[in-house]
């Protein structure tokens, strides 16, 4: 922003304050991501076919779209999900902390 003609480092200084009221500090350092990284798990959709496709399964703490034809099993595996997601890691759930 600096070298914007009529910018003095004041002028961006005022700036950068003022949105860092409005938007606040999001900023995490390498640890916090990487602790943050640790706690995602992965939950089996039941397939170990799906699960292959990705990955190991659903991921948690993330949003994951499924779409597709009428009569193609989305309700089913919402519905199977939902269980899953209860079952301990062992028997591929997350113990119900999803």
């Amino acid at each position: 922003m600096l070298k914007i003609k009529g910018m003095s480092e004041a002028k961006v200084e005022k700036i950068k304050e003022a949105a860092h009221k409005i938007l606040g500090s999001s900023f995490a350092t390498g640890v916090e991501v990487q602790d943050k990284r640790k706690r995602v798990t992965t939950i089996s959709t039941g397939s170990k076919s799906v699960d292959g496709i990705l990955g190991g399964g659903i991921m948690s703490q993330s949003i994951s779209e499924v779409y597709g034809e009428f009569r193609t099993g989305k309700t089913q595996l919402a519905h199977t999900m939902s269980v899953v997601a209860q079952l301990p890691p062992d028997l591929g759930g997350a113990s119900g902390k999803v």
